[in-house]
């Protein structure tokens, strides 16, 4: 035993080196100290080798590592001073609701004169700011009456009175006021403090008076004729008096949501409302899809509705704070940036550890899901019922062996020892190398020796081990790896929200399936009770509550609140989601066709604004030339589009009406993607059913393959760099004109100076403008035209290369040293709500993601990438992740920094097999099976909850469906005058028997 640990010495005569220890160590003693070197083994010669290379090719030095890890950006590069926010700021915000046309200046002069004309009639000598606040709230009241007048002269200009009234009273505010530098490129708005005041104080003032309730009922009553079968005569009066109870509307919403604290007796008004602004709002978006001749203002609508849901349901704040009143667990994960797993995740791995160390017993799960069960879906009943788990560990039986135990497969179970090598083909050549492994997709048949191992199969090996090793195994048969995971994994799972209402409604669905849970109250309602006494109908459960405590037990039903005790306005948020869901049902679809309509009119108008000299016609859904630019009657089709009928040779001008239609569809946007991002947000908070429902109606209607070819046809650097607003056409910078301050500096000023309000016809056609506006010839040719966004046209000059990134975020080009500050807001606000949208509709979804590699998106999505803004690049490579177990390896070879970029800004998962998932052909093959329990699941959630809102035949077709049995024998086909010795006397006495 000796010779077995001789020590050998070193060249040079050091000492001997230390024997090795680890898990082969022994208990024999020590053998002394090392012999002589006469007695020590002379070493093997050896042939000289060359020194090893300093940096091998294929590997990094210390130095090197460290380089990259200093070198790697720590944060994304700043290159736009943008932060993703619900809303702009208020001045923004306002601005954006009044479009660049003529006939606005027009609609609001006529409200400047009907304010003044009333404050004479009241008040012949004194000011706004010289009466008392009673006087003014007299005044205000009595404007209020004038809105509830038949007259439509008197209503008109007393709602024309309360326009000027929240919006500033601008000839009197903005007269003295300090005014900002509007020539200044970082100014986006003419707006002056004291006239955002005096807004603030006219929407609380209104309110005070109790004047909401009653411009909300007069907007109801001005919809009314736009939905008839026809049109009014006086259209033109009409649509002025629905904008302008609009925009007292789209104030005093706006000021709620800019300073919600001192405007709370505001807000709380709003909320009353009946009927509910968000629930009216979706009527009126919804019946747009009706409106072929386009009479109503629709980016006004979307606009009004989207600040409606903001309002009433609440905004990013507004959802995170519900999310964590509502959630499962008390701490939120991601803020401990904790690394979790779904309960589906766990059950997998334990399917996955059970069945190759048959031994291991791991903690026990969440949800008790079947074995076999890669889905909380309910499995369809077409759907073959898989025997492996979701990655293949134990494969499910071939179709040669019909289903047979994998006991009696001539299979070969390979061992820790490799199998010999095959012999060498003909000619000598050795064949193709083959590696071979341990069958990864067996049990682990060999555990460690322990006290019975001996006597397994003889003295064998095991004698022989035993004899060297000298100590049997005293440990688990489990290594303490598959151990130690199964306690992680069982600590890092987290029940959410989402996943406890699916599995709730899973387990009714399957009860109801099998008639477990069928509806006796008609069967109750038969029965003769007279002759029990009120304790025996109680104790039977035969009593039926009062209505007063159904209704309060309904309610409580249908509304899921979450675990814990939440505080009042949480459950007022969740209550009228509630209700908005249950209202919007047999809507729902007409609204998505209508959003999605905006968003094609967006999608159909791809040239820049007055690019190579061609004048691009409105898209349909955008009608300024109707509401806000004029009357409906009155202006051909084919009629120049300047202010004053200039044509074609006013192209260059900043009014030019191309400008407009796209800053409308621009703002358009905004408006749709904001009303799609909150209703997603709140549906699958309130419950993931009603979620679900809306991302089907987005993907049936072609959303994805819509907003692919968008991000494929535009620029996207170039429509972020977009330059349609022109502070010179803004509503702020037309009360500083009027009130006689604007503009300085030798701004053009198309407003005051173009033309007189002294006119009281207001039906006379505009007049001649006194200025000539400029065109091409006069625009210096050292910049760009005003209606081209920078870096677009022949003509334009070489500007500022544009901030560009790569896929990991290096920066392509320098990158500014300050944010740039010029850029469109709304833009990126839609682009990334775009991108929010479509990750909705496709997370842990196969058969959508399948849809998106199909439409070839990951060269589409590339683009945005390259743009340097955080959101924006975040849920691009979410999309990417999303798709890439379905793209193949030559995809991912080419795509690594993608991969890459994935793996550095993405969140993971604890088990997160997104790159490399072992069963891609299973998923694949499950996808529409999956998505087609998805929609059966979905559509008898509506059915069992909102019965009344579902058609008549779909709710008598779930009643046949009902009866489980009837389904059962209907499948057996069973004749009973073919049983034997049966006859109809015997069988109806069966019946009357009460048989089966």
């Amino acid at each position: 035993m000796n010779s077995l640990w001789s020590s050998r010495a070193a060249s040079d005569g050091s000492a001997a080196t230390p024997k090795p220890s680890g898990p082969a160590d022994t208990n024999i003693e020590d053998v002394g100290p090392a012999p002589s070197d006469a007695a020590v083994r002379p070493p093997l010669p050896r042939a000289p080798q060359p020194p090893p290379p300093a940096n091998p090719p294929d590997s990094l030095s210390l130095a090197q590592l460290r380089r990259i890890v200093a070198e790697f950006p720590r944060t994304e590069p700043i290159a736009y001073d943008y932060v993703y926010a619900d809303t702009g700021p208020i001045e923004e915000e306002i601005d954006e609701w009044f479009m660049y046309n003529f006939w606005q200046w027009v609609r609001l002069n006529a409200a400047n004169r009907a304010f003044h004309s009333a404050w004479g009639k009241a008040f012949t000598e004194e000011d706004w700011e010289d009466v008392d606040a009673a006087a003014r709230r007299g005044f205000v009241k009595a404007a209020l009456d004038g809105v509830r007048a038949k007259e439509r002269a008197a209503r008109g200009e007393a709602v024309g009175t309360l326009v000027y009234l929240v919006l500033g009273r601008w000839t009197e505010t903005v007269r003295n006021a300090t005014l900002p530098s509007v020539a200044d490129a970082k100014v986006k708005s003419a707006a002056t403090k004291v006239q955002m005041d005096a807004m603030k104080d006219g929407v609380q003032l209104l309110s005070d008076c109790g004047g909401i309730p009653i411009v909300w009922g007069a907007l109801r009553d001005a919809f009314e004729p736009f939905w008839s079968d026809e049109l009014p005569q006086n259209l033109q009066l009409q649509a002025e008096e629905l904008i302008h109870l609009m925009t007292i509307m789209y104030i005093a919403m706006q000021e709620v949501l800019d300073d919600p604290d001192e405007m709370e007796s505001v807000q709380q008004e709003l909320l009353a409302l009946n009927p509910n602004l968000v629930y009216f709002m979706l009527h009126a978006t919804a019946k747009l899809r009706w409106d072929d001749a386009y009479v109503l203002p629709q980016t006004q609508v979307f606009l009004l509705f989207w600040k409606s849901i903001l309002v009433v349901f609440g905004g990013s704040k507004d959802i995170a704070e519900t999310k964590r009143a509502v959630s499962e667990s008390q701490g939120d994960d991601k803020e401990k940036e904790t690394i979790t797993a779904s309960p589906l995740d766990y059950h997998v791995f334990r399917q996955e550890i059970t069945s190759k160390y048959p031994a291991y017993i791991p903690p026990r799960p969440v949800i008790p899901l079947e074995a076999e069960q890669t889905s909380l879906l309910p499995q369809l009943h077409h759907q073959p019922t898989r025997s492996n788990t979701a990655n293949g560990i134990l494969p499910g039986p071939s179709g040669q062996s019909g289903g047979a135990s994998i006991l009696h497969q001539p299979v070969h179970i390979a061992t820790p020892a490799p199998s010999p090598p095959p012999s060498p083909g003909v000619g000598g050549k050795g064949g193709k190398k083959q590696n071979y492994q341990t069958n990864q997709n067996f049990p682990f048949m060999y555990p460690p020796l322990d006290a019975t191992s001996n006597s397994a199969g003889g003295k064998g090996g095991a004698g022989l081990q035993d004899l060297l090793v000298g100590r049997r195994w005293e440990g688990s048969d489990v290594p303490a790896s598959i151990l130690e995971a199964g306690e992680l994994f069982s600590k890092r799972v987290r029940m959410t929200r989402t996943m406890r209402q699916l599995w709730d409604e899973r387990e009714k669905f399957l009860k109801f399936e099998r008639g477990w849970d069928g509806a006796d109250d008609d069967i109750v309602d038969e029965l003769d009770l007279s002759s029990l006494t009120l304790e025996e109908k109680e104790e039977l459960g035969l009593l039926k509550p009062t209505s007063g405590e159904e209704e309060k037990k309904d309610s409580d039903a249908e509304v899921d609140y979450g675990p814990r005790r939440i505080n009042q306005r949480t459950k007022e948020r969740l209550d009228a989601v509630e209700e908005f869901y249950k209202e919007a049902l047999p809507h729902l679809q007409s609204l998505v066709i209508v959003l999605l309509k905006a968003i094609v009119a967006i999608a159909s108008n791809l040239i820049p604004p007055g690019q190579n000299g061609q004048q691009q016609p409105p898209p349909p859904g955008q009608n300024n030339g109707r509401m806000n630019g004029g009357p409906p009657q009155g202006r051909p089709q084919d009629a120049p589009s300047g202010l004053n009928g200039t044509g074609k040779d006013d192209l260059a001008s900043p009014s030019d009406s191309d400008v407009d239609e796209a800053r409308s569809r621009e703002i358009g946007a905004k408006a749709v993607t904001g009303i799609m991002i909150l209703l997603l947000k709140w549906l699958k908070i309130s419950h993931v059913l009603k979620f679900e429902y809306m991302t089907q109606l987005l993907l049936d209607s072609n959303y994805l393959p819509l907003v692919l070819k968008l991000f494929a046809l535009h620029d996207i650097q170039q429509v972020v760099e977009s330059k349609t607003d022109r502070i010179e056409q803004s509503f702020f910078y037309f009360c500083g004109s009027r009130a006689g301050v604007i503009p300085p500096g030798g701004i053009p000023n198309p407003t005051s100076t173009e033309f007189e309000d002294d006119s009281e016809d207001e039906a006379a056609p505009p007049p001649i403008k006194r200025r000539r506006s400029p065109t091409e010839s006069d625009i210096p040719q050292s910049s760009s035209p005003p209606n081209v966004p920078a870096g677009v046209g022949a003509t334009s000059p070489p500007s500022v290369s544009r901030p560009e990134v790569d896929e990991l975020g290096y920066p392509v080009n320098p990158l500014p040293k300050e944010p740039i500050t010029d850029f469109s807001r709304r833009n990126f606000f839609a682009l990334i709500n775009y991108l929010r949208v479509m990750q909705k509709i496709c997370k842990h979804k196969a058969h959508r993601n399948l849809l998106m590699v199909q439409y070839k998106s990951s060269g589409i999505l590339r683009k945005s990438l390259k743009v340097p803004q955080q959101e924006l690049r975040l849920y691009t490579l979410k999309l990417f992740k999303n798709q890439v177990p379905y793209c193949g390896r030559k995809w991912r070879q080419s795509n690594m920094r993608v991969i890459t970029a994935v793996y550095l800004h993405c969140r993971p998962e604890l088990r997160d097999e997104w790159l490399a998932g072992s069963d891609v052909d299973a998923e694949v093959e499950e996808a529409l099976p999956l998505e087609q329990a998805l929609r059966s699941l979905t559509h008898w959630f509506n059915m069992r909850k909102y019965p009344d809102k579902m058609a008549a035949e779909v709710r008598a077709a779930l009643r046949e469906e009902q009866d489980f049995f009837v389904r059962e024998l209907d499948k057996i086909d069973l004749n009973w005058a073919e049983v034997e010795g049966d006859d109809a006397s015997v069988r109806l006495d069966w019946e009357h028997d009460g048989g089966w």
